[in-house]
């Protein structure tokens, strides 16, 4: 049955259960599972973002050789049809618990990071293994079919579940490096050369996840978060458009500019939460009126023999927030509330050295000094030192695994009674 024929009343009866965004600024938590719910709720935080994952609509592909072009003839009875055989309870779950308790939801459809594809014979299906075109096909029916379901308007819902804001993909502008980081596939250096590697695949993926939002409802925002920090020289090294470039080229293919900020990544000092708004005023010369998020922003509060502590960790995000309010940014998404607080490898003091040799090379865009300097140590990046720069992944929450409340904890709750 054609969804015409279902929109008035559900979208009456989706009105009176679910608030959909009305432009206020928007104060949120990237993670927005049910180990975060309860600090969540003591915190007033009123928004959430969380995945939703191809491998959870689509756990097995039988045929991966599904093409736009059959999807635009058949677009409908394919999207009927997924829909009607995915297991969506898992997933209405985790956004039920959301709602329930006061808090919007905020998903992500088509990431690309290698804990989310779909499996075809037990392996994989990045793109490079099923091929671009049927990747680009599965993207648009799995998202269609996400955003169809809950957008509220009677025709295939998930009744009481009503979303207007959606993330499309994930930092893409910079999926080539995020391969060669590990968190796609293929990774290492076959991700240098992969299809995410590839400006014109990249730009026909952005384009086909907005089309397919848009498709199922024309009343939703999409977003996709630029990745700012890397710097603007080693992306023209690498013959990539820079972060500003990228939201420059793509910012059609979304409603909200939104983009990423850990401007401490690599280095503890100084502090420079006050840098948020030099990257909001950057944006707004390119996009006009558009409203500008920062969907993730974080300091880690350790590991401490990098220089990292939890009183840093406050200190950045009381500032951060401060400098993208004073410029009107329309929100702000801390990346997390919990974590392991520990790391997997063991940093040495020749790590440390390394890290202060390089990290101002690095902030100072010497780009020559980091391609030679990772040419001939490239043994030692792969298997160890990768490790150590990340290290920080561990250590972006404001409660310890034994649940103590950092200082940023109580930031974040003064900054969530300020949003409101």
């Amino acid at each position: 049955m054609k969804k015409s024929k279902f929109f008035l009343v559900g979208l009456i009866f989706s009105l009176s259960l679910c608030p959909a965004w009305a432009g206020e600024f928007i104060f949120g938590i990237c993670q927005g599972d049910e180990k975060a719910l309860p600090y969540l709720i003591d915190l007033g935080i009123k928004w959430a973002r969380v995945n939703i994952s191809w491998k959870e609509v689509m756990p097995e592909l039988k045929d991966p050789l599904l093409t736009l072009k059959h999807l635009q003839a058949h677009p409908e009875e394919l999207v009927e049809e997924l829909s009607q055989k995915t297991d969506w309870s898992k997933i209405d779950h985790k956004l039920k618990i959301l709602l329930e308790n006061h808090i919007q939801p905020v998903p992500i459809v088509g990431h690309g990071y290698r804990w989310n594809y779909s499996r075809y014979q037990g392996k994989s299906a990045h793109p490079d293994r099923i091929g671009r075109e049927h990747y680009l096909a599965y993207m648009y029916l799995y998202t269609r079919a996400v955003v169809e379901r809950y957008d509220g308007d009677g025709y295939l819902d998930a009744p009481g579940i009503r979303i207007k804001i959606w993330q499309i993909e994930n930092e893409l502008n910079q999926a080539g490096l995020t391969a060669g980081w590990g968190w796609r596939e293929p990774e290492w250096i076959a991700g240098l050369f992969s299809a995410w590697a590839n400006w014109d695949f990249l730009t026909r993926l952005l384009q086909t996840l907005h089309q397919a939002v848009k498709d199922a409802d024309p009343e939703a925002k999409t977003f996709m978060n630029f990745h700012t920090d890397i710097p603007p020289k080693l992306s023209r090294f690498l013959r990539d458009p820079d972060w500003l470039e990228a939201i420059d080229r793509w910012k059609d293919y979304m409603e909200i500019i939104a983009f990423d900020a850990y401007p401490n990544y690599y280095s503890p000092e100084p502090v420079r939460g006050e840098e948020i708004a030099k990257r909001i005023e950057q944006i707004r010369e390119i996009v006009g009126n558009k409203p500008i998020i920062i969907a993730e922003i974080d300091y880690p509060s350790g590991p401490e023999e990098r220089g990292f502590t939890p009183e840093k960790q406050a200190e950045f995000l009381k500032a951060s927030y401060q400098s993208a309010r004073e410029v009107g940014a329309s929100g702000y998404f801390k990346l997390a509330i919990t974590g392991p607080d520990s790391h997997p490898v063991k940093i040495t003091e020749k790590d440390l050295k390394v890290l202060k040799k390089i990290i101002p090379w690095w902030e100072q865009e010497k780009v020559g000094r980091l391609f030679f300097w990772a040419l001939f140590h490239s043994g030692y990046i792969k298997n160890h030192f990768l490790e150590v720069i990340k290290s920080v992944e561990g250590y972006w929450g404001v409660v310890s695994p034994e649940g103590e409340k950092k200082p940023g904890y109580f930031v974040l709750k003064e900054l969530a009674q300020k949003s409101k």
